[in-house]
Order: structure tokens, then C-alpha cells, then sequence
């Protein structure tokens, strides 16, 4: 199984099968309500691998999403377009479309033990787009 994630804004963003090790949907609706609520937020949770660029290429798109966590809120281009593609066996198995993410967290450690860099992020869709996330799946992968 891998993932792809593609974010489009003023620079393109790609981490590819290589980086992201793990990935979490969520649906957030508060704890205490006790009927379906309308205060609905959607979360999506990366982890994975900082890579470092090979022979001249800019692999290391990690660094992009650093800089795109530390864009302020008063900026338009502090949301973007998200894609998270979770593939198995040249199969999408689910295509996670967020047209109004914004990072809540973005997080990089480093050991000496591991030898590469890990990242967490942590983005959303604004709350009044909700309805225009798309979830999508069970077709074939397309290779680029």
C-alpha cells in the first residue's frame, strides 16, 4: 500500500509513495453532542519520511509544506488544494479531495538513530466548505 499526496497552490506540492508512511481521515463533530451535529469539521493526518534531493532534483517536498504551514491566515494562498491518494496494488482505493485545505500542524524530528528526518501534518477544510470535499475510490491508478 502507498500514498500520494498533491497540494496546489502558488508552487505545486508532491510527496510520492517513497515519503508518506501513514494517513488518517477524520470526521471531527464535538464529543458532547448527542445528535448529529452541524459544527462538522474534516481532518487529514500525514506522517512519513523527510527524503533529500537526488542529483539536482527538488525531492525534498517537505520542506515546501514547512513553508506553507508558516503562511498567515490573512493570506488567500494560506488555502490550497489537497489530494490524497491511498493506493493498493495499482488500485485507488480512496482519492481525498479538501479544495479549502489550511495546515493546522506541521511538525519535523530528527534522531541519529533513524538516519532521515519524520514529518507529522496535521490539515483541514474551512469549516463552510465541508460540503465540497469529495471522497473517491475503487478505480485504477493512473502512473505519472
Amino acid at each position: 500500500m502507498g500514498f500520494t499526496l498533491k497540494v496546489e497552490g502558488p508552487e505545486l506540492i508532491e510527496l510520492g509513495l517513497e515519503s508518506i508512511r501513514t494517513v488518517q481521515f477524520e470526521s471531527d463533530i464535538p464529543i458532547d453532542s448527542n445528535a448529529r451535529s452541524k459544527d462538522l469539521g474534516s481532518t487529514v493526518i500525514l506522517t512519513g519520511k523527510i527524503l533529500t534531493a537526488v542529483d539536482g532534483e527538488d525531492a525534498d517536498a517537505t520542506r515546501k509544506i514547512g513553508l506553507w504551514s508558516l503562511v498567515p491566515a490573512e493570506r488567500a494562498d494560506s488555502y490550497r488544494k489537497a489530494t490524497v491518494e491511498v493506493i493498493a496494488a495499482d488500485q485507488v482505493v480512496r482519492k481525498f479531495y479538501y479544495p479549502n485545505a489550511f495546515v493546522v500542524d506541521y511538525t519535523e524530528s530528527y534522531d541519529d538513530t533513524e538516519g532521515v528526518g519524520t514529518f507529522t501534518l496535521v490539515f483541514k477544510q474551512k469549516k463552510d466548505k465541508i460540503s465540497t470535499i469529495t471522497i473517491e475510490g475503487g478505480y485504477g491508478a493512473t502512473t505519472a
